[in-house]
């Protein structure tokens, strides 16, 4: 696991009209399910079902992900808030997936930083 930036990411995603996001979701994925010690989320599943739902699948992951990795925060003692996963999925209706994936990233770099730390 390692830490992204954001910025950077989003600039990525948008220069290179999507694809990156790809890449990006593949990513965030393998760290959620490495952080959760098992095989949830599967992410070249998601992945594929995205591509071939034409972004539908999409939808389902941006919710699903985002209660996956508020779990993590929560075993781990962090804040959790009931409402990321809704969030996450009217973000991704509305911004193409770019914002929510933003905000999951950021949740995961907050981790890696926390877990960096010792705490």
């Amino acid at each position: 696991m390692q830490r992204r930036d954001l910025v950077l990411s989003i600039i990525l995603t948008v220069v290179t009209c999507g694809i990156y996001k790809l890449f990006w979701m593949y990513q965030l994925g393998n760290d959620i399910a490495m952080l959760r010690g098992d095989d949830q989320p599967k992410p070249m599943t998601d992945l594929l079902l995205t591509l071939v739902t034409c972004g539908l699948w999409y939808f389902v992951v941006s919710y699903r992900w985002a209660q996956l990795l508020n779990d993590v925060v929560g075993q781990r003692g962090g804040r959790v808030d009931s409402n990321f996963p809704g969030l996450c999925l009217v973000l991704a209706i509305f911004s193409y997936g770019v914002v929510d994936l933003a905000l999951m990233q950021n949740m995961m770099n907050d981790l890696i930083e926390a877990n960096s730390r010792g705490q």
